[in-house]
């Protein structure tokens, strides 16, 4: 194995585990949840496969095969995402290690603290933005996938907005450091929008789906 290509996405969940838990700042909560969208969007396309191949559903199956492709880009793009996000904040842990003897040398770090924050806010912002696109598809599958993958597609859905907390919970720390204001708002009010679009597609696909699975008497 070529050392040089093994990446956090790419490491077994046992090893990803242990290097979560390790005394590391990397990976932390920003890779944990594109993990946890990984899950959800990978739920979603199991469902979406079981659906779309029986052919008690055959008339959803192009549906079925639209949303498992969908899912699938999805999962693949979370799996970046985990990598994505561990670099970001190493950027940022590497501006604060700047040099700051002289005027000059403290500017220079203000502006590199500055940029890695924004790059460390976009990361997990776009985990929230395909978070949306992941409760949207596992909504869809609660209404019309195969009932006896109910719960399959209320855990994708659960997941998807774990997971865009989770993220959320690292954007609010990183606009704190932000000094321009109005990027600050514009980053609130995005992530405002996106999370309360995820929080009633997650109550509804949950609430159809833990009363699809309730036990009848």
């Amino acid at each position: 194995m070529e050392w040089a290509l093994v990446t956090h996405s790419t490491l077994g969940i046992d090893a990803y585990a242990r290097a979560l838990a390790s005394a590391a700042p990397t990976p932390g909560g920003d890779s944990a949840s594109a993990v946890v969208a990984v899950l959800a969007a990978a739920l979603a396309s199991m469902v979406a496969r079981l659906t779309g191949d029986s052919p008690k559903f055959a008339p959803l199956a192009p549906r079925m095969k639209a949303i498992a492709d969908e899912a699938a880009r999805l999962s693949d793009a979370f799996l970046s995402a985990i990598d994505t996000d561990v670099a970001a904040f190493d950027r940022v842990s590497a501006a604060y290690k700047l040099p700051k003897s002289t005027d000059a040398e403290r500017a220079a770090r203000s502006a590199a603290i500055q940029g890695a924050l924004v790059g460390a806010t976009d990361a997990p912002m776009r985990v929230v933005e395909l978070g949306l696109q992941t409760s949207r598809l596992a909504m869809e599958l609660v209404d019309a996938g195969n009932p006896n993958a109910i719960s399959d597609a209320g855990c994708a859905a659960l997941f998807a907005q774990a997971a865009a907390r989770g993220a959320a919970l690292n954007i609010r720390i990183n606009v704190k450091g932000l000094k321009d204001t109005a990027l600050v708002a514009s980053y609130q009010r995005k992530l405002d929008d996106l999370l309360a679009q995820i929080g009633i597609l997650t109550e509804v696909a949950v609430v159809k789906a833990e009363r699809a699975t309730e036990r009848t008497p």
